[in-house]
């Protein structure tokens, strides 16, 4: 027999052995539109291209404060945020603290005496400051407080409570806080233009249900959980000091990064693809100013979030807020 027969046939028999095999698995595990186009790219905002991995963790080595985004159900912005905790612990220096939006900041001394006590079992640490209860999706959150803990790093919890926010949104930040504390958080200097952002923002979050007279308490208890945030981050002894949060949260124009000193700031949002939307050509300018690198990833849901909750007051008998 030739060899081009022989060649021939040995292709055919490793194509028949490669198709018995299974189908790599999918990297993602948010189930909705895995093969939108721009699933998995990293866009640098300022530069306006797409990263490799390795430039990101290029991005990340200088940075003194770096700021991670989420849409808080979705696995795949967990899995990748440890991705970037393993790049930071591989870089220079003794490797990175951790803040994490789920913890409120009163939960910090128990925080302390549980390590105190040799706790090391993220599962109890959760339990007994009840993230669950408070309806964070614990299980998601678990392996990078686990991450935090095996490797013996700081942790920091860096949100003001859910009690203490609603009260800033109806009394006020300085009736809460105290005039010397809206000062000393930076609560008193205005948003930028671009800022302003946030109240339209916060509008569409409450899928237009919010009464225009409790608009402004609501800005106020959003700035007041960022400033803290920002103020939670900066008692880290260590850097990088890391924040977990809501993309909200870490956005440049309004978020976390307005009330930090200086440069070394890096704002990475981790954002679900649309449907609508499947070339970077389609966001126009939206992303600028908001963060520097943005990361995509499928979605949770394709649902309309606003729809349930419409149905939800609706039913309560509740009109629009006017």
């Amino acid at each position: 027999m030739s060899r081009r027969p022989l060649a021939l046939f040995a292709a055919v028999a490793l194509a028949a052995i490669l198709a018995l095999q299974p189908a790599p698995a999918s990297e993602w595990e948010a189930p909705h539109l895995q093969d939108h186009p721009l699933v998995g790219r990293i866009w640098s905002v300022e530069q306006a291209r797409t990263l490799s991995r390795e430039d990101l963790r290029r991005h990340l080595q200088g940075a003194a404060y770096v700021l991670l985004g989420e849409v808080h159900d979705n696995p795949d912005h967990h899995r990748l945020h440890g991705q970037v905790l393993q790049w930071l612990a591989r870089g220079a220096g003794e490797g990175p603290g951790v803040a994490f939006e789920i913890f409120d900041r009163e939960q910090q001394p128990r925080i302390e005496r549980m390590r105190a006590e040799g706790v090391r079992e993220a599962e109890r640490l959760g339990r007994e400051l009840e993230v669950a209860a408070r309806h964070w999706p614990w299980p998601l959150y678990r392996p990078l407080v686990q991450w935090v803990l095996d490797h013996d790093r700081p942790l920091v919890a860096a949100n003001l409570s859910a009690p203490r926010a609603a009260r800033i949104a109806r009394e006020g930040a300085e009736a809460v806080l105290g005039a010397e504390a809206v000062h000393r958080l930076g609560l008193d200097r205005p948003l930028p233009a671009a800022g302003r952002q946030l109240v339209q923002d916060i509008q569409e979050a409450h899928c237009g249900y919010l009464p225009t007279h409790r608009v402004g308490g609501m800005v106020q208890a959003q700035r007041a959980r960022d400033a803290v945030m920002a103020q939670s981050l900066q008692t880290l002894a260590v850097r990088p000091a890391v924040l977990i949060a809501g993309n909200g949260h870490v956005r440049r124009d309004y978020g976390v990064p307005f009330y930090l000193p200086g440069d070394g700031v890096l704002s990475l949002g981790f954002l679900e693809v649309s449907e609508d939307r499947r070339r970077m050509a389609n966001y126009g300018d939206t992303l600028q100013g908001r963060y520097d690198i943005v990361w995509f990833t499928p979605r949770v849901r394709v649902t309309d979030p606003c729809e349930a909750f419409r149905q939800q007051l609706e039913g309560m008998g509740q009109e629009p807020g006017g």
